[in-house]
């Protein structure tokens, strides 16, 4: 009997496991505008579930800001599909359109993210165990200023050893 319980309570633990390790997640911030304005910031979030998610009743908060993700036109964001979130208006990331536009400043010194699902469970986090700034380091990379913050592995936890510049190419 003790065996039974003891392989049952391995099963259950894999597969919270496995559970955890796919999720919706915050993938990439840009948190200190653009040479055109300093109002240029955005979040993608990405799906990484084999599964739609349904983002009514989400909420993205930092700082002082809670961003409602139920205000999109879709709320539905497909397996492997992107969310993307812009600050003031539709401008900032001029190829694509934005899913959802937001108002608050996202702090230059740094601020913690947060992605809660709708009972309020965070879900993801972006910035976390940062004392002062970035995880990515400074907005200027390599002479170029304005590089935003990208999650390295995407199923990986939210450290500052998982977070890289991007100065914008594509590798």
């Amino acid at each position: 009997m003790t065996r039974i319980l003891l392989f049952g309570l391995i099963i259950v633990t894999l597969a919270g496991t496995i559970a955890c390790a796919q999720r919706m997640i915050i993938n990439e911030v840009a948190w200190a505008g653009t040479a055109a304005g300093a109002t240029d910031e955005w979040i993608e979030l990405y799906n990484q579930t084999d599964a739609p998610v349904d983002l009514t009743g989400w909420t993205l908060t930092f700082g002082e800001t809670v961003i409602d993700l139920g205000k999109a036109i879709d709320t539905i964001v497909e397996p492997g599909g992107y969310f993307l979130l812009e600050r003031t208006d539709d401008k900032t990331v001029s190829d694509i359109a934005a899913d959802l536009i937001y108002t608050g400043s996202l702090s230059n010194s740094g601020s913690v993210l947060s992605l809660l699902d709708q009972n309020g469970e965070v879900v993801d986090t972006a910035n976390s165990g940062v004392e002062k700034g970035w995880a990515a380091g400074s907005a200027k990379v390599e002479g170029i200023a304005y590089a935003t913050m990208e999650r390295i592995d995407p199923s990986g936890p939210d450290l500052p050893s998982n977070w890289r510049p991007n100065n914008g190419l594509i590798t």
